[in-house]
């Protein structure tokens, strides 16, 4: 059965959703009201031979919402389309209706049948408490289905639990955090006709927000929860080779390296010479965001989500888009992350219908159902196999912008080695740490505001020497449990920042 969808565009507001290291280990692309669907795509679900209720029922799913809503309510229409007895009902506003409806739903027994696990429950307590189920025992020809995916796709202590797999990543998460937006009439105003191309350096973006303040506007926005991420992204494009904040070579933690204190007194200049937003410290960038069509600023950074949400609230507002500079203008720096993928869907225990979460899971993570998230999200999403982005990058299907945010993620982003695919006992490290308080942020806001004494370089320091002695707090109580696990699982010593660390880079340690 096929269903086809108008010509309508493509609408959502994105907030950035970091990948979380304590709570939850999943991510988001965003939350809030269902965007529409472009136009130009079908979906097909196959016939899986599984029995599916005869009588009529309606069968829940809820999340966050936002642009994966697009694709999930495609696919569920479609799955009604063909099955007209079992209709859906698809909830999607955002976090905090996920953080009420679904706990509520555990403790009366009628909690949606798909669900986000809240985002302030590990996933980990969600296993342990009975909440979900393995997939394994739901996806019809589950070992075809997991072939679908990259042999790294499944992370212990994120979608493993006790060897069984209670969830998948929907979509990719190699989407760069951080990029640079520039508004082309101000910077054109200021001398910069091309800002991409002009703008290389660290010196060339403090000159053309000089001339960008001149002439009346403000030079850039920030926020006070980007702070971390924009010296993070600064860092990297000066060479820091460090996944939240550790070198993988040696598993230590390096927030006092020489390029990240090379960033942050860049940050500090440009807040110095009043480049920035008054008042940053007291902005969330989602709202500085929504500030850059108004016309009153050269330029911000900020993550891809904010493609559709220019698109829907702006559409005559024009902007240019490429990476953040970096200190020589040189352009072959990476990114290095922990590859988890996002969106990661959950059956609940109680279902009483899993045969068909099943046959809706299962054509989700096929080719084509992969190939249609790309299609229905106009490549603002992508798939972990790049072979279903390109079967997706069809004439007139993906929106330019995101297709080339994507494009500049792929070059620059690479999978950086993780622990817990290494030895899947990490995830017991993981479910004991505690997080590190004040956050690494929070220093940056001290030492503008002046609360905190000492050097920034002594700050970074210590923050660092206190992640190391939560880990290691961490692995010896995992230890005390029974766990086999050591600092060496967090120590790659082959590892290639510049390249992907595959399966064979995990199988060269032994």
């Amino acid at each position: 059965m096929t269903t086809r969808l108008s010509r309508r565009t493509l609408i959502g507001g994105l907030s950035a959703v970091g990948a979380a290291t304590l709570v939850g280990c999943q991510v988001d692309t965003g939350q809030g009201p269902a965007p529409e669907a472009p136009g130009g795509s079908e979906i097909t679900i196959p016939d899986y031979g599984t029995e599916l209720p005869t009588e009529d029922v309606t069968f829940r799913w809820c999340d966050s919402g936002d642009l994966k809503s697009v694709y999930e309510k495609a696919v569920l229409a479609a799955f009604t389309e063909k099955h007209p007895h079992i209709k859906t009902d698809y909830q999607g506003s955002g976090w905090e209706t996920v953080n009420q409806v679904v706990p509520l739903g555990i403790r009366n027994g009628s909690a949606p049948d798909i669900f986000a696990v809240p985002n302030n429950v590990p996933a980990a307590t969600a296993v342990n408490e009975g909440w979900v189920q393995p997939l394994d025992e739901v996806i019809p020809d589950f070992e075809t289905w997991r072939g679908y995916f990259p042999e790294t796709a499944f992370v212990p202590g994120v979608h493993i639990f006790n060897d069984k797999i209670y969830s998948f990543p929907l979509s990719s998460d190699r989407r760069l955090t951080f990029m640079s937006f520039y508004d082309t009439a101000n910077l054109a105003a200021a001398g910069y006709d091309d800002p991409v191309n002009e703008i290389k350096t660290w010196d060339d973006l403090h000159a053309a927000l000089k001339k960008v303040v001149d002439s009346g506007k403000v030079g850039m926005i920030i926020g006070s929860d980007s702070l971390a991420g924009v010296v993070e992204m600064l860092a990297q494009s000066a060479g820091w080779r460090a996944v939240t904040g550790m070198d993988l070579a040696d598993g230590r933690y390096v927030y006092d390296a020489p390029q990240v204190m090379q960033a942050f007194e860049f940050l500090q200049k440009l807040v110095t010479d009043k480049l920035v937003v008054p008042g940053f410290l007291s902005l969330k960038i989602a709202d500085g965001r929504a500030q850059m069509p108004a016309g009153k600023a050269g330029m911000i950074f900020n993550g891809p989500w904010d493609i559709p949400a220019w698109k829907r609230n702006a559409p005559d507002w024009k902007y240019a888009m490429g990476p953040v500079p970096s200190p020589d203008g040189n352009t072959d720096w990476v990114v290095p992350f922990a590859q988890t993928g996002a969106n990661n869907p959950w059956v609940y225990a109680k279902t009483k219908y899993p045969t068909v979460a099943g046959q809706i899971l299962n054509y989700m993570g096929t080719p084509d159902g992969q190939k249609m998230l790309v299609i229905l999200s106009e490549g603002n999403l992508v798939s972990l196999q790049q072979e279903y982005n390109d079967a997706a990058d069809q004439p007139g299907l993906l929106d330019a912008n995101a297709k080339a945010a994507s494009e500049l993620a792929a070059k620059i982003m690479k999978a950086a080695p993780q622990a817990a695919i290494r030895n899947p006992e990490v995830a017991k490290v993981t479910l004991l740490r505690k997080e590190v308080q004040p956050r690494w942020q929070d220093l940056m806001a001290g030492i503008f505001t002046g609360q905190l004494k000492g050097s920034p370089e002594q700050l970074f320091a210590e923050f660092g020497e206190k992640q190391q002695a939560s880990l290691e707090t961490a692995i010896e109580a995992a230890r005390q449990e029974g766990a086999q696990v050591s600092i060496d699982d967090w120590k790659f010593p082959n590892w290639d920042p510049t390249k992907d660390y595959t399966k064979a880079d995990y199988d060269e340690l032994g």
